[in-house]
């Protein structure tokens, strides 16, 4: 009997529970008190968090409440990667993503499409997937969420160009289908002191909601030049998440109310050196 190749959890027990009872009992009282919107209008879109749940798990909850019950094709779940290095875009050749939640198939025919037609710009490259936990953290959430049957398609962005996201935009346009869902996974500033991450951090997330790159640009620019003490960046996955604005902006779609907090409100967290989380959806107009 023919078993699909799988990519099993690598960071389960450390960033989430790995059991499944104690995982599907934390995120159902993470969206404990989460309100769908009544508006009816469809989320295309989400920006989330990739901490360990016990720091961004309520901002991530916020990010994906609005898909309660949603049937989705494929979720492309896009991040910068943190554990390889590579050039370009890496998706992954498994056939399953396994979480302790089930597993989810990646939609391999449209892997293929992606790195036949993108130049070179996408490749298979199981490795930079290997240990990340990047998008592996968003799968819980996903299964959560919404309605079973829907695909993945992984794709972390390894050393890229200015261009990229633009590049990117291009493929991921071309392929995508009304009733598909993009993840930017991508938490915000790292390791200014509390009251700094918020100002960063809220101005990040305005950009974003604006769709205004540029802006985002040169904001991120502003934090490196006004050297504030111990920020190292203004988010960690520049290439995903400007994808996905890029993507947005040229559909037309909306954002809605960004959420926000950092790691220095987690219970007995230091506030000296915090790292912020964002969660933001976009809408169909």
């Amino acid at each position: 009997m023919y078993q699909p190749i799988v990519r099993h959890p690598a960071v389960a027990e450390e960033f989430y529970p790995s059991d499944a009872g104690k995982l599907d009992a934390l995120i159902s009282g993470l969206f404990a008190g989460e309100e769908v919107p009544a508006d009816g209008k469809r989320v295309k879109a989400v920006i989330a968090p990739h901490a360990a749940y016990r720091f961004s798990g309520a901002v991530s909850a916020k990010a994906y409440a609005p898909l309660a019950g949603h049937s989705v094709r494929t979720a492309f779940i896009m991040g910068n990667a943190h554990s390889y290095l590579f050039d370009g875009i890496a998706v992954d050749s498994h056939e399953t993503w396994e979480s302790p939640l089930g597993k989810v198939p990646v939609d391999c025919d449209l892997g293929r499409r992606l790195t036949s037609g993108a130049e070179g710009l996408v490749h298979e490259l199981d490795i930079a997937h290997h240990c990340d936990h990047v998008l592996e953290v968003q799968m819980p959430f996903l299964q959560h969420q919404l309605k079973p049957g829907f695909s993945i398609m992984p794709m972390l962005f390894g050393k890229c160009t200015t261009e990229t996201h633009r590049a990117a935009a291009d493929i991921i346009i071309s392929v995508l289908a009304d009733d598909d869902l993009i993840v930017a996974s991508s938490d915000l500033s790292h390791y200014p002191a509390y009251r700094d991450a918020s100002n960063i951090d809220r101005t990040t997330l305005e950009f974003m909601s604006k769709m205004d790159i540029d802006a985002l640009d040169r904001h991120t620019e502003e934090i490196r030049q006004r050297k504030i003490k111990g920020a190292m960046s203004a988010f960690c996955s520049p290439d995903a998440v400007k994808t996905l604005l890029e993507i947005a902006r040229r559909l037309g779609w909306k954002a809605g109310e960004p959420a926000y907090r950092n790691s220095g409100d987690a219970v007995h967290d230091d506030r000296m050196a915090v790292v912020g989380y964002g969660a933001l959806a976009f809408y169909e107009p």
